[in-house]
């Protein structure tokens, strides 16, 4: 989605495009992208957390949460509380409000497109989303492996029926 709206938006600028696209045609492709973005930041705080009570349920070590993923998924759920400019929302002057976005880089939150492709709201790579995502997910088959040998264990143990 974003290799898109970022092919476009070079064509608009370049007035390579036929037809010639405009700010218009191009903000339906920005509401899917930042919605995108949204979703991705949810999904990976999501996750992490669900990493981190797995590690509890196991007895292991607990993995350090990401304090910008955590500040950000939390500024998106409170962007009402934020002063809103075209491209911006910033820590109200309100200090009981918007904790997380004072916490995020200058304060404030992109609600734009952002100069780097590859960064979600320019704060955090969405590479490295991807590929801590990826180092949880496993695939059917080795679920299937853990679950039977958890049921193996509790059974050797007496605690299976």
């Amino acid at each position: 989605m974003r290799e898109n709206y970022d092919r476009d938006s070079r064509a608009m600028d370049r007035n390579d495009s036929w037809p010639p696209l405009t700010g218009h045609d191009m903000f339906p492709n920005w509401r899917r992208l930042w919605a995108a973005q949204h979703h991705l930041v949810w999904a990976a705080h999501q996750l992490e957390r669900w990493v981190a009570r797995l590690a509890r349920e196991r007895r292991k070590k607990v993995p350090k949460p990401d304090p910008v993923l955590a500040d950000l998924r939390n500024a998106l759920e409170h962007l009402d509380e934020a002063d809103l400019d075209e491209s911006t929302a910033t820590a109200s002057s309100n200090p009981a409000r918007t904790k997380s976005l004072r916490k995020l880089l200058g304060s404030q939150l992109l609600i734009g497109t952002g100069a780097n492709p590859g960064r979600l709201f320019d704060l955090i790579d969405s590479e490295e989303i991807e590929q801590r995502a990826w180092t949880v997910t496993t695939s059917t088959a080795r679920l299937e492996q853990e679950a039977e040998d958890y049921v193996a264990d509790r059974r050797a143990h007496g605690e299976w029926p």
